[in-house]
């Protein structure tokens, strides 16, 4: 927003015309002393500095305010989204490459709102510091993230439009639901990504989410390489869209998709969880509600930057491990995240 255009106003010198005096007549005053040098110095000093204030305010009145850039999803010149890369089971998000960098508020915004019965936590844990929170505060998304559009590599079965991606009471709403696309109909997902504000090194990654239940919806809460060169790859936490009893953590380290996978049974995740990664050098914690259910120790735990991705994805027909959708799929299947909450790592 640009304000107004405020000019000051001009002030004239009024005239005092000629006086006439009727009284007697008295001698003339002798003139004052001519100033010396050192008074015109200060004379000329003062006068500069008040012109320089003046200025500087009718300045900052005219100004603009400067604004961050909007998050939109990127193009790779040929009109299509660039995702990357093209490997076999691909969380694959377009590519952020020459994305300008927005702002962050560096303070934790923190709603009225608390749709899963658990607030976002605000302040420090032993042995993390806290650097990025999202509540998902207000009615759309912020700077911090941006969404994904076009076809997700090695999935002829999904879509993704930014159209799918709303805030909406509090929480981020990732909605699946069959349209038209350019392959099709088929079940159009979403992603966002907070590679604009965010890239870090080891720490603690706090989600709070829910998913609704529909055969062929997949979700996947996940760190990709702030380089955008895959591998690696850390997913918190997703599943392969069969039900919303089990789960899994994956890290992926090579070229060929080699992986260490761990699995969770035996929960709803149609209601609301909180999951979370420990990354420390060569060793993985996830967490669940707070309870560990699963760790990695491996020398090709990643040790370079990433940043945070959430999205949904349908799968086509034919994989061994993704279900596809089919006759018990709702017509629109909603992933909701309540808040994030990232850490660093503090060091032993």
């Amino acid at each position: 927003m640009r304000n107004a255009c405020r000019t000051p106003p001009t002030i004239g010198r009024v005239s005092a015309g000629t006086a006439r005096y009727h009284g007697p007549i008295l001698l003339p005053e002798p003139p004052p002393p001519k100033r010396g040098l050192f008074h015109k110095v200060v004379y000329a000093v003062v006068t500069v500095l008040l012109f320089s204030v003046a200025a500087y305010g009718l300045y900052k009145i005219t100004m603009p305010r400067s604004g961050r850039p909007s998050a939109t999803s990127v193009d790779d010149g040929a009109g299509t989204a660039n995702t990357t890369p093209p490997f076999p089971h691909s969380d694959a998000r377009p590519s952020a490459t020459g994305k300008p960098a927005a702002t962050h508020p560096s303070a934790p915004q923190r709603d009225s709102l608390n749709p899963s019965g658990v607030p976002m936590p605000i302040g420090e844990l032993p042995g993390w510091h806290q650097t990025f929170t999202e509540d998902f505060v207000g009615d759309s998304l912020n700077d911090a993230w941006f969404t994904y559009e076009g076809q997700p590599a090695g999935d002829n079965g999904g879509w993704f439009s930014p159209s799918h991606v709303a805030v909406d009471g509090g929480k981020l709403v990732i909605r699946a639901q069959k349209e038209q696309t350019a392959r099709g109909p088929l079940y159009v997902t979403g992603g966002v990504s907070n590679h604009n504000v965010f890239s870090q090194k080891y720490g603690r990654f706090d989600v709070r989410f829910r998913m609704d239940k529909g055969v062929g919806i997949a979700y996947a809460l996940l760190l990709w390489p702030s380089s955008d060169k895959w591998p690696p790859e850390i997913d918190i936490i997703e599943d392969n869209g069969h039900d919303r009893t089990n789960t899994s953590a994956t890290m992926h380290y090579d070229p060929d998709d080699k992986k260490i996978q761990r699995f969770i049974t035996k929960n709803d995740f149609s209601k609301w969880h909180t999951a979370t990664l420990e990354w420390t050098p060569g060793h993985l914690v996830y967490r669940l509600d707070g309870k560990v259910w699963a760790t990695i120790d491996s020398s090709h735990v990643p040790d370079e930057p990433m940043d945070l991705a959430l999205q949904t994805q349908a799968w086509g027909c034919g994989g061994t491990w993704e279900a596809c959708p089919n006759s018990t799929t709702p017509p629109v299947v909603n992933l909701e995240v309540d808040w994030v909450s990232l850490y660093e790592w503090t060091g032993p």
